[in-house]
């Protein structure tokens, strides 16, 4: 795969998650479909939160993976202050693919749960991450009572 169909797919992934967060109804960043769920506004900062610690460790010197990011509800509380930060991280991984070439997608990267994986495997798969995410997010707003926007349109 070419990095530039890559970053495409990463993009397109990106505004359907952008998109279902902006459903998100002030005050309702906490909702949880049901105990155990994860709350509405956690599903978009976990992406982030595990995006951002994927882009240090992919261009860090040491490439540890670092989990905490203090992505969470306490520091972002509003669907404002989500929709900012994720953003701010949309950016810096523009940024990342804009630094990478064709043939890095076929460098080999150790995951801190001991698989080895290429950088085109790892983003393909994380592209299925969030969609694993945006679905929860579809059913946490139908939950709520609130109609998804379309995010294939």
């Amino acid at each position: 795969m070419e990095v530039r169909r890559l970053m495409r797919m990463w993009e397109q992934s990106r505004e359907m998650t952008r998109k279902l967060a902006g459903a998100i109804p002030p005050g309702k960043e906490m909702f949880r479909p049901a105990p155990g769920a994860m709350p509405a506004g956690l599903q978009v900062l976990h992406c982030v939160s595990v995006e951002r610690t994927a882009v240090a460790a992919l261009t860090g010197p040491d490439g540890r993976w670092e989990w905490d990011q203090g992505l969470d509800l306490e520091h972002y509380p509003t669907v404002e202050s989500i929709l900012e930060v994720l953003e701010e991280q949309t950016e810096a991984t523009r940024r990342y693919f804009a630094g990478l070439s064709d043939e890095d997608l076929g460098r080999e990267v150790k995951l801190p749960w001991g698989e080895v994986w290429t950088l085109e495997e790892f983003w393909a798969n994380w592209v299925s991450h969030e969609a694993h995410h945006r679905g929860s997010l579809v059913t946490t707003l139908r939950a709520m009572g609130v109609e998804p926007p379309n995010i294939w349109a």
